[in-house]
């Protein structure tokens, strides 16, 4: 007893001090809301650090410089990507919107209960800009697949600042 009263005291604590909001549903209305955001409020050119977490894989940190909304740099785990395989790991802003699009859709697609894999989308934009934050994509439900996308760092550049060796 004493366990879940404490647990329960603590957990609003623990979830303040975090200080990060709750992820919401994602729905093809919040991509849109926050990608008009982004265009409004947004930097076209950017460094951008992402974690993702795929299934059955470890995580792997992608480093893109954005200039004029092209990538223009980008590493993987440190390791520069040569610029003919550097479209394979765009997660540029663009390139995250266009994968948010495409999952909210699971949502709204009527399928048969034989094609039905239970999907739990979760997003949270930025405030300010309307950009990625974190997403969490869970479908399935004994053999769960997760997808975790989270924005490591951001940093709006001029875009003469960044080096041009992706092209």
């Amino acid at each position: 007893m004493r366990v879940r009263v404490a647990a329960t005291l603590l957990l609003p604590l623990l979830m303040a001090a975090c200080g990060s909001p709750p992820m919401e549903p994602l729905t093809e209305n919040a991509v849109a809301t926050a990608q008009k955001k982004w265009e409004s409020n947004g930097a076209t050119s950017y460094h951008l650090v992402v974690q993702v977490r795929a299934p059955r894989a470890s995580a792997v940190v992608y480093d893109l410089q954005i200039a004029d909304g092209e990538v223009v740099k980008l590493a993987r785990n440190g390791q520069a990507v040569r610029p003919e395989e550097a479209r394979a790991y765009d997660y540029s802003m663009a390139a995250l919107f266009k994968l948010l699009r495409e999952d909210a859709r699971l949502t709204t697609v009527k399928q048969t209960p034989e094609e039905a894999h239970p999907a739990d989308l979760r997003v949270r934009f930025d405030d300010a800009t309307g950009r990625l934050d974190v997403y969490r994509r869970v479908v399935g439900t004994t053999r769960r697949r997760v997808l975790y996308i989270q924005v490591l760092e951001y940093e709006p550049r001029a875009g003469a600042e960044l080096e041009r060796s992706v092209r």
